[in-house]
Formats: C-alpha cells, sequence, structure tokens
C-alpha cells in the first residue's frame, strides 16, 4: 500500500517490475462477491451503512480516473462498507498496524458493479486484498497496478503459484 508520495526512483521501479511481469499476467479479478465471502471467512465485519461511508467509495471511484473509466455507463454504483472490528482475528490487524493510523478503525469499501476495493488503517490488509483480488484487463495496462499486485503476491508468498498457473507462451 503506497502511503507517500512517489519518488522517480520508485517510479522506475514501478515501470521495470511492469516490464518484467505484464506479459505474464492475465485477467483475474474476483467479484465484489468473492471479496466479501473472502473477508467474511477471515476477519469479524460489521456492515456501516452510512451516507458518508458509501460516499467516500463512490467518491474514491468518481474522482479517479482510471476507477471512473471502470463505471458502466447508465447503471448506478453499488457500495458496501464494512468495518473490521477490533476482536477475534480482527485484533492482530490493529496490532501489527503502522503508528500513522492511530486508533482510528480498520474500514474495507467495495463497490459491486466496478469491483472497487479500498482498505483504510491496515496496509496489510490493503495488501492481502490486492494479493487476493488479483487485477482485470485494464488494470493490466497500469503499471502502478502491477507492480503493487506483483508486490503483494511476493509479501504473501503467491507469486510463484500466480505465475506458474499462466501459459509461457501465448
Amino acid at each position: 500500500m503506497l502511503t507517500a508520495p512517489p519518488t522517480p526512483a520508485l517510479i522506475a521501479h514501478w515501470q521495470s517490475v511492469f516490464k518484467t511481469y505484464q506479459s505474464r499476467l492475465v485477467p483475474n479479478r474476483k467479484s465484489t462477491a468473492e471479496v466479501i465471502a473472502y473477508l467474511s471467512e477471515r476477519y469479524p465485519l460489521t456492515a456501516v451503512d452510512t451516507a458518508a461511508a458509501l460516499a467516500v467509495v463512490t467518491g474514491n471511484i468518481t474522482e479517479n480516473r482510471p476507477f471512473a473509466e471502470k463505471c458502466p455507463p447508465g447503471r448506478d454504483l453499488r457500495p458496501v462498507v464494512f468495518r473490521i472490528p477490533r476482536q477475534g482475528s480482527g485484533v492482530r490487524l490493529y496490532e501489527q498496524r503502522e503508528a500513522l493510523y492511530g486508533d482510528t478503525p480498520i474500514m474495507v469499501g467495495l463497490e459491486h458493479e466496478t469491483a472497487f476495493v479500498m482498505v483504510e488503517g491496515s496496509s496489510d490488509l490493503a495488501d492481502e486484498l490486492v494479493a487476493f483480488a488479483g487485477l482485470d484487463a485494464a488494470d493490466l495496462n497500469n503499471y502502478y497496478l502491477v507492480a503493487n499486485y506483483i508486490a503483494c503476491l511476493e509479501k504473501f508468498g503467491l507469486l510463484a503459484q500466480v505465475i506458474s498457473e499462466q501459459p509461457l507462451f501465448q
């Protein structure tokens, strides 16, 4: 999860990773329902259905061109938001997160039409969901998203599994 402005060296690294892996990846994006099922199997979830929370998800999509381009014409966005309470398996996320999050709750925002996923309050959970959710065809043309996906796969020891599942020659 990117938590600081990128440097030219970091951008060059992302572009290098993109060049190495982009052609070896295929679209494998999970649906929002699959991400919710994954989350609910691993962590306690509390639905947050306030207008403000749902607007944060919608705003993150509509105010960022790569996400806004995925909005289907004529269809309303269908955001959902969950809070991960500091109980059960959620305790580990709170104990291991960066100090910059302070006492804020861990929130996960998702959207059904675009398969958008966002996490606030835990870089580890954000990385876990990037590795699980995968990339769609448009994402595979974005050097940052590809490099971030590869980094998250490596973090969780999943890179060889994802790359080995892809054909060497297409």
